[in-house]
């Protein structure tokens, strides 16, 4: 039995309140209480902050893991609730009166279950106190938040907040079933940031290092001493040598960054890109997607991965997450074995579950040489947020664009795509926000034939390209060497040579 205990919400001004609502959210079929997400406004649209209220306050929202009364001034408000991305935004209004003493009960509604599918959502880019992530992590659905413990800037360790090191609650409710506290240590250097994951709470930092370290003798340590090691961005400028070390586990496609509106063009740790081809609000994480599909072109099998910097930004748990696909309960060693075989989903919005031959992302299917074979995706979807169009992707580019209506009268099934030589295939889906570019990506599925993975030549030249750039910068600002680049270029010369495709 889950207990929800009522929360006291004392406003954050100095006068008395004029009034009371008390606010509740309950599951609209069991009719039993939800934690949720709560953001006020006033009449004028503006957000009410109402400070040491409810938990884990971050910036205009507040938890609410019960029933909880609201002291406030005189007016018109707007409330908004949310209980993750697999229920229905619920909105209401209501005014407040001198002595008024009202009620509220909120219905939410939900439309999709991932868990019980066997996806399982993790943010792998968060900055919450340990007392908080339980009703945080319950409300947004995520399972797996190993939150940042320690970060090192390229001179030192930081000191991390004492409650970011608390172990986290087992008899609180809200943690059953998942896997939340200080697990990550962010390494922060000129060439880009790496995530450090430990399968154990970090009590102290997990590597001795020294200023000058290089961006790859961090991963070299990283893995002798058992963490996952994941690239931040792919738009780091190291980026190229750290998949030549194939020692990544992925890279986060959706990161801290994809959220900025207020950014146009600047990517301050990270390449620059052509503002001709990238331009305006989504230019980066168009960019970011292209270095991704990049990668896979060069034959190399790296899953995609997010993370919203939730903490480090107002943005709420899970805001960017990966949904990885376990065919058995959920425990972090289950998860990462899921990245590994690339049987993820990255979102900032729509809910994907694909399945080809009932099989998730990450799967490689065998083509005989003269074989022609056609793959049915069986999708499905679900979105708070509008979707006009599914696209499925070949090898990077746009194969099939497919109307959402058409989509759904097929019964979730999308046109078939087809192959006859090596090469991947994705799906994605896109919203029409044009704020941010909100969307999910699945993982690739591999085609290949005995003559071995798809090899773009474009894609490897990019990356030698890409390294002929980083040259004149080491030794300034950069945390390589001229001898750990020679290594890569070595490698994606050696890629060129065995190009398949153009």
């Amino acid at each position: 039995m889950v207990l929800f205990a009522s929360i006291l919400l004392a406003p954050a001004a100095v006068w008395a309140a004029d009034g009371e609502l008390r606010l509740q959210a309950v599951d609209s079929k069991t009719h039993q209480p939800v934690p949720v997400r709560v953001e006020l406004s006033n009449s004028r649209g503006r957000p009410v902050r109402l400070k040491r209220v409810g938990a884990a306050e971050l910036g205009t929202h507040f938890y609410l893991s019960g029933t909880a009364t609201l002291g406030l001034r005189r007016g018109d408000y707007l409330f908004t609730m949310d209980a993750g991305p697999e229920f229905r935004t619920q909105t209401g209004n209501f005014t407040i009166d001198r002595y008024a003493d009202d009620e509220k009960s909120v219905e939410m509604r939900r439309f999709a279950n991932l868990a019980d599918e066997g996806w399982y959502a993790g943010d792998l880019d968060s900055q919450r106190l340990s007392r908080d992530l339980p009703i945080v992590a319950a409300t947004e659905g995520v399972h797996y938040a190993p939150s940042t413990a320690w970060t090192f800037d390229g001179q030192k360790w930081a000191k991390p907040n004492k409650f970011m090191l608390e172990a986290v609650d087992g008899n609180d409710p809200f943690a059953a079933g998942r896997t939340l506290g200080p697990y990550t240590a962010r390494v922060e250097l000129a060439g880009g940031t790496l995530l450090l994951i430990s399968d154990q709470p970090l009590e102290a930092a997990p590597l001795e290092l020294k200023p000058g370290v290089t961006s790859l003798e961090v991963i070299q340590q990283a893995r002798a001493a058992g963490l996952h090691v994941v690239a931040a961005s792919p738009t780091a400028w190291e980026y190229p040598l750290w998949v030549a070390s194939g020692e990544l586990d992925g890279v986060c496609l959706l990161t801290r960054q994809s959220e900025l509106k207020r950014v146009v063009g600047k990517d301050p740790n990270g390449r620059p890109w052509d503002k001709s081809l990238y331009p305006g609000k989504t230019g980066l994480v168009r960019w970011s997607e292209d270095i991704y599909f990049h990668t896979v072109n060069c034959g190399i099998e790296l899953s995609p991965l997010a993370g919203s910097g939730s903490g480090a930004n107002e943005s709420p748990l899970g805001t960017n997450c990966t949904y990885a696909y376990l065919t058995n309960a959920f425990t972090p060693t289950a998860w990462w074995d899921a990245v590994d075989r690339g049987a993820v989903v990255v979102t900032n919005g729509p809910l994907l579950r694909p399945s080809v031959s009932g099989e998730p992302p990450g799967t490689k299917f065998r083509l005989d040489n003269g074989e022609t074979l056609d793959f049915q995706i069986a999708l499905n979807m679900a979105s708070r947020q509008t979707v006009e169009y599914l696209e499925i992707l070949k090898n990077g580019e746009v194969d099939v664009e497919v109307r959402l209506s058409d989509w759904a009268s097929k019964g979730g099934k999308l046109p078939p795509v087809s192959f006859d030589t090596s090469g991947w295939f994705a799906v994605r889906a896109k919203t029409n926000n044009a704020d941010i570019r909100q969307f999910a990506l699945t993982a690739p599925y591999y085609v290949e034939s005995p003559a071995g993975p798809r090899i773009s030549r474009a894609s490897v030249e990019f990356f030698l390209a890409w390294l002929d750039q980083l040259e004149p910068r080491i030794g300034q600002s950069l945390s390589c060497t001229a001898e750990q680049l020679a290594t890569a270029r070595e490698f994606y010369r050696d890629l060129l040579g065995k190009a398949s495709a153009q």
